[in-house]
């Protein structure tokens, strides 16, 4: 089965509360039994565990690429206002309604620091 992951739309209501002290201290990595790989700006995701596939676009790819257990939520934020020139809430915003969807999938754990 293959579900797209796309960037957020201004009525998605995430699942947890943001501020940022949880900003500040909850990283970002990819659940060890998911894989994945780039091409043409786009990431496809194989979650080995449940057979499933997903794509994300090319600002869920970049996104997914900071999923490295050692960046956090406003590392990663700020890498998405310098690399698509979004105001810091808009790039709020789609990270974390796109970190809840791949959080709810299995693709992606969250530590606090």
């Amino acid at each position: 089965m293959s579900r797209s992951l796309h960037q957020a739309t201004s009525d998605a209501v995430p699942v947890w509360t943001i501020d940022q002290t949880v900003c500040d201290r909850t990283v970002l990595r990819s659940s060890p039994d998911v894989q994945g790989t780039s091409m043409d700006g786009e990431t496809v995701l194989l979650d080995l565990s449940s057979g499933r596939y997903y794509t994300l676009n090319r600002v869920g790819s970049v996104i997914w690429e900071q999923c490295t257990g050692d960046k956090t939520i406003s590392d990663i934020q700020a890498v998405l206002c310098d690399r698509f020139d979004v105001a810091p809430e808009r790039a709020l915003d789609d990270l974390v309604t796109l970190v809840n969807e791949l959080t709810q999938e299995g693709l992606l754990q969250q530590e606090r620091r």
